[in-house]
């Protein structure tokens, strides 16, 4: 009786990860930000912008400061100023709800080190859908931090008067 207890059970779990393995799997947010995060690192502008959607924004105050940017001639933009920054994002944490993902980051960028700080960190979050994003807001940038609070004062003198 033993025996077939543990055999029916070994047969349901096979059974279970038969199913589980054969189902599609959407991309985790995380991992999809991840292979973003490595493309603008690597400098790598087709790599970055075959994981945005068609439609997908960035809603972004200091790169899109009247409206979000949308589309990918749009995002292009973006992530060709990402790339020449010379931005080198490094993922502290992820947070994953469903298909939303906010992320920690700490940032080192020719921009940062115009600012005469080694790093900032800040807060992006997304949405993802399957293996692309829809949107990215942010940064939020963490002021409590004393290099990220220097810096975000030096960029306010940059800003071109309106």
């Amino acid at each position: 009786m033993k025996r077939l207890l543990v055999l029916g059970t070994g047969m349901v779990l096979v059974m279970l990860l038969t199913v589980h393995a054969s189902a599609p799997a959407a991309s985790h947010p995380g991992t999809v930000r991840d292979k973003l995060q490595d493309a603008i690192n690597r400098g790598d502008l087709a790599g970055a912008m075959a994981l945005w959607t068609d439609d997908a924004a960035i809603d972004n105050p200091v790169v899109c400061p009247e409206v979000p940017c949308v589309g990918k001639a749009a995002i292009q933009k973006d992530m060709e100023r990402r790339v020449s920054s010379k931005n080198r994002p490094k993922t502290l944490k992820h947070y994953v709800s469903g298909n939303l993902l906010t992320t920690r980051v700490e940032l080192r960028s020719g921009l940062t080190e115009k600012a005469g700080v080694d790093r900032i960190i800040l807060w992006l979050m997304y949405e993802v859908k399957g293996d692309k994003i829809a949107w990215e807001r942010g940064p939020l940038y963490e002021r409590t931090d004393p290099q990220t609070a220097k810096y975000v004062a030096w960029q306010k003198t940059q800003q071109p008067a309106r």
